[in-house]
């Protein structure tokens, strides 16, 4: 009876002893689950395979430091992008100037980083280009004529160029033969060499980064308009994510080494150097010229 006894006991002990080891490995698990960080992309004029290739080293940068999964979610246009984070479908995004402007009034993002470049810091210009042999010489001259447009949440692609018009006597609306969205500043670029439309604009950085890497050919366009600096874009990031995530993300942002910086170099601005802290403030000036040029900004959405 005793011996029984005793067998019934050490079956029950060993039993218990599985499931705690099992509990304790499910507790682990659990508390080493950090779930996915998904990164929105903004559209970059490349195509999707090269986008990704892009971004490749960041997320596998942020998935080591962060010891969780990264997944990169191209938007198909600004807009898509910023509906992205209104809808819960990415947690950080490195948006331009407009764009964040509209995501933190609809989407809930909050800016955290500024992209600090060698040459210009945390400002941009936008430029009004033509074709190198168009009578186009100033922006008044651009009345009657057709240009491109990158994005209606586009900085340098729509507000900036908008106000020189306006400044300058021109209205976009009734003074413009016509006007389109071609979807990023390469294909304004694009839109003008191939003489598709009279004028288009674009943005300094990508204007650079285009003759560098062969997509622009400075002798086939003429800059005609150059705008006061603004503020550059930030990285923001859902309000809602987890706190602690978010001192996780800033961590690995303010503390990159030079090694990582030419590493992920593609995926931030041109001659990146450093990030710099940002605050929802920093774009006030570009919501004053928003209302300024009486631009409604909920209306691209």
């Amino acid at each position: 009876m005793k011996k029984k006894i005793f067998l019934v006991l050490a079956a029950l002990l060993f039993i218990s002893s599985i499931m705690m080891v099992g509990c304790s490995s499910e507790d682990e698990s659990v508390s080493n689950e950090r779930g996915v960080l998904r990164i929105g992309a903004l559209p970059g004029g490349e195509d999707e395979y090269r986008r990704r290739e892009q971004y490749q080293p960041f997320m596998e940068l942020l998935e080591r430091e962060l010891d969780m999964d990264v997944e990169l979610y191209l938007g198909s246009d600004f807009t898509a992008t910023i509906e992205a984070m209104r809808a819960n479908k990415v947690d950080i995004v490195s948006y331009g100037p407009l764009s964040y402007i509209l995501a933190a009034d609809i989407a809930d993002a909050e800016a955290f980083a500024l992209s600090s470049r060698e040459d210009y810091g945390i400002f941009l210009e936008s430029y009004i280009i033509v074709h190198e042999d168009s009578d186009i010489y100033e922006v008044s001259d651009l009345k009657g004529k057709t240009f491109a447009f990158v994005d209606p949440a586009s900085t340098g692609g729509y507000l900036i160029p908008r106000l020189s018009m306006v400044e300058n006597g021109i209205d976009p609306d009734a003074d413009l033969a016509s006007a389109v969205f071609v979807g990023n500043h390469d294909a304004c670029a694009a839109a003008v060499i191939n003489k598709n439309v009279d004028a288009s604009t674009i943005v300094m950085s990508a204007y650079y980064n285009g003759i560098d890497e062969g997509r622009i050919n400075p002798e086939e366009i003429r800059i005609i308009n150059i705008s006061d600096p603004f503020p550059a874009g930030p990285w923001a990031w859902r309000k809602s994510l987890d706190d602690t995530l978010k001192e996780d993300i800033k961590r690995i942002f303010f503390n990159m080494t030079d090694e990582e910086i030419a590493l992920c170099q593609e995926v931030f601005a041109r001659n990146h150097v450093g990030f710099e802290e940002a605050e929802d403030s920093f774009w006030d000036s570009l919501r004053k010229a928003a209302e300024l040029i009486e631009l409604d900004l909920k209306s691209s959405i």
